[in-house]
């Protein structure tokens, strides 16, 4: 019993429209839109704190359960004639040859052929779903080979070749003859999976594939017929068909591209070098990029609202409420706020539906894990995808993620596993409630938003402000950033482990971002010569190998993770008592710097950022305060690690610390960055009438009182 959607876009402009996707098990469902102030329902804080929206009328809506068609495949964009003989060859290197079915290689299904791999990992011909040709030989995983189907009226043959050293062997592997299979009339294509099943409107991959598959070829009566490139047009979803026939292929739910082919030699790592070498594409079983749901709504949302943080309210009896978060930016005639903040919706994708705490899972600190009904919905519902921080099914890193599906740890009330608080979005709430209870007027903004729209975004606004995780980030979004406090705005970054990951997006998937792992803090590693992304060509993994560390313009970067029971305040430095930087501690007597707050019992803590002249902190950034000494179960990442000691922990090592620092430049802008991820947790204690609160309201007031 569920109820869950997801919105067509993460943001738009008020009096614009977006579409509602929509899935319940209850027919009857009324839609409704709330302004969300606070997430976090602790009972020590303001608890669950929306606005109903009058101005928008609730609707009614019939809905009914959907599933979702996960798996991705290639499809010729139309069919191929066939004549009295075809021969079929490609590449495959398969990463789960012996799985629980079948798993349709290349087909053609209006002439009922297919070539897969059986249940045994086999490689067999199949007509109408009878075998007519099976090898005895299972096919090993992560290991080239040459196909090649031939078939006429008289006969059938299948060929299969292994590489060694990226050469093709001079002898088959294997090579079976069988009956003779009529052809003739017309058909497409499909790669990686076997048919394709219409229900609704919806069309369901069946018997999908698992592996890498390479320079697909058809010859029809000697003829060459079809020739897709997977090493062009590289960025987009569809692979072109250099035959002369024309007939290109459509990638459906995004399969891995800039992989290495069977060609690969190990001397180039990017595509771009040698695109040649990076002729194969990845399908996995588990990929998603749009969950093709029907619109249940088109929402138009009233010009008349100001910008904020929104979310559609879905609410059927006997069903929990789901509320879907929408940023809603100003109308496009409307008068900008000075301040502008700046969901991490990147970070929210990388995370979206991660299944971390399935399967063996290691408690990671002395406070137990404690999953809730965001994680059983995601346990539950396996076709709603993966994150960034998962596994595919063949063991491979998760690169694409998706917003075009149901994400139900992106929820306002969403309390994360490991310590049992709001964490990304709905810790992003914090500064939403902050801001509405100081009274300041702001517009919301996304991270796609500002990778769209870098050049021009932040121009109307004087202080920017950043969520309490913006992990992943765009080479254009730092950009952006540079370019405002370049031109005298305020900059204020509300959290920690920031702009540490490479991300990109796609032209043509707007709503899929892009990430390589590799180095740094991770889940996984890209395999060797697949670190550059499919989307843009750079190089993936974290922004400080590319030379371009978070802590040049923020003054901090990633140094320490942990969690624990009791997460520290920050102590003020001796040069905070300086009188020119009296105005950032006005009203504040205490020497230490929150040490409260609802996630932790503290203010730094979770991932956490400090200075390093190494990694470019100007000389000219100032330490304000700096959190006190961390527990056992804080570390530094492994990027700061080059020998092993069992001193590394918070308790021995200073550098397992966040830096609290103020940067102003000569020319007008400034920079504030906190270096703690639960910073903004300690914001709504006692109502607000705490340091933490104060010293952002004193920073917030100055900034937004100069101008750029």
């Amino acid at each position: 019993m569920y109820l869950i959607g997801y919105l067509s876009s993460l943001s738009c402009r008020a009096g614009e429209s977006i579409d509602v996707m929509a899935s319940s098990s209850v027919e009857d469902v009324q839609l409704s839109l709330v302004r969300l102030l606070h997430g976090d329902e602790n009972p020590v804080g303001p608890g669950f704190v929306y606005e109903e929206i009058s101005e928008f009328a609730p609707l009614a809506l019939k809905v009914k359960e959907y599933d979702t068609p996960i798996g991705s495949y290639a499809i010729s964009q139309r069919a191929l004639s066939l004549g009295q003989s075809i021969e079929v060859t490609f590449s495959l290197w398969p990463t789960l040859p012996r799985r629980h079915e079948f798993q349709g290689i290349f087909s053609l299904p209006e002439a009922g052929v297919c070539v897969g791999l059986s249940t045994a990992g086999c490689l067999t011909l199949s007509q109408h779903g009878t075998s007519v040709l099976a090898m005895e030989q299972p096919l090993p995983s992560h290991q080239w080979f040459n196909i090649t189907l031939r078939i006429n009226p008289r006969g059938s043959e299948l060929t299969v070749d292994f590489h060694t050293e990226g050469k093709t062997a001079l002898h088959p592997l294997a090579s079976i003859k069988g009956d003779g299979i009529p052809l003739g009339g017309q058909s497409q294509v499909l790669l990686a999976t076997g048919w394709l099943e219409k229900i609704d409107n919806q069309l369901f991959p069946r018997q999908p594939y698992n592996g890498k598959i390479a320079a697909p070829k058809i010859y029809s009566d000697g003829a060459l017929i079809a020739q897709w490139a997977f090493e062009q047009q590289m960025s987009l979803q569809t692979v072109p068909d250099i035959s002369g026939s024309g007939i290109p292929l459509a990638l459906i739910n995004a399969p891995t591209r800039a992989m290495t082919g069977p060609g690969w030699t190990n001397q180039y790592h990017s595509w771009q070098q040698a695109p040649e070498q990076y002729n194969s594409i990845h399908f996995h079983d588990d990929d998603l990029s749009d969950a093709c749901w029907p619109v249940a709504a088109n929402v138009t949302l009233p010009a008349t609202l100001n910008s904020g943080v929104y979310a559609i309210r879905l609410r059927a009896g006997g069903l929990a409420d789901d509320y879907i978060p929408l940023a809603l930016r100003p109308a496009i005639n409307a008068e900008p706020a000075k301040i502008a903040l700046i969901l991490a919706t990147y970070t929210y994708l990388a995370y979206a539906n991660e299944h971390l705490t399935e399967g063996d899972f290691e408690q990671g600190s002395e406070i137990p894990v404690q999953t809730g009904s965001w994680e059983d919905l995601v346990a539950i519902h396996q076709e709603w995808g993966k994150s960034h921080y998962d596994l595919h099914n063949d063991g491979s890193g998760v690169a694409y993620s998706s917003f075009l599906r149901p994400i139900p740890n992106f929820r306002p009330t969403y309390r994360f596993w490991g310590f049992g608080a709001p964490r990304r979005f709905s810790a992003d709430l914090y500064i939403v409630w902050f801001l509405h209870q100081q009274g300041l007027a702001f517009d919301i903004l996304t991270e796609h938003d500002l990778n769209q729209e870098w050049r021009d975004v932040l121009k109307p606004y004087q202080t920017v402000l950043t969520g309490t995780h913006p992990e992943y980030y765009s080479g254009e979004m730092l950009d952006a950033y540079e370019n405002h406090v370049g031109e005298g705005g305020a900059l204020m970054y509300l959290g920690g482990d920031g702009f540490y990951w490479v991300t990109t997006q796609f032209a043509d998937m707007p709503h899929v971002v892009e990430v390589r792992k590799s180095e740094g803090l991770r889940h996984w590693d890209a395999c060797p010569g697949e670190r550059y992304h499919a989307g843009t060509g750079e190089l993936g993994g974290i922004w400080r190998t590319r030379g371009r560390s978070a802590n040049k313009l923020f003054g901090v970067g990633m140094g320490a993770h942990g969690w624990d029971n009791n997460a520290p305040g920050y102590r003020r430095s001796p040069q905070s008592y300086n009188a020119d930087l009296a105005w950032v501690f006005d009203g504040i007597d205490e020497d230490v710097i929150g040490g409260f707050g609802l996630i932790m019992n503290g203010t730094s803590g979770d991932e956490i950022d400090r200075t390093d002249k190494r990694w470019g902190t100007p000389a000219n950034t100032l330490v304000l305060a700096s959190s006190e000494q961390h527990s056992e179960w804080y570390v530094p990442v492994p990027e700061d690690v080059t020998t092993v000691s069992n001193r590394l922990n918070g308790l021995y090592n200073r550098n397992v610390r966040s830096d609290m620092v103020l940067i102003e430049h000569p020319g007008g802008g400034a920079v504030f960055s906190v270096g703690s991820i639960i910073f903004a947790g300690a914001l709504p204690v006692n109502n607000g009438d705490n340091n933490v609160a104060r010293l952002l309201s004193n920073l917030v007031r100055n900034f937004t009182a100069r101008t750029k």
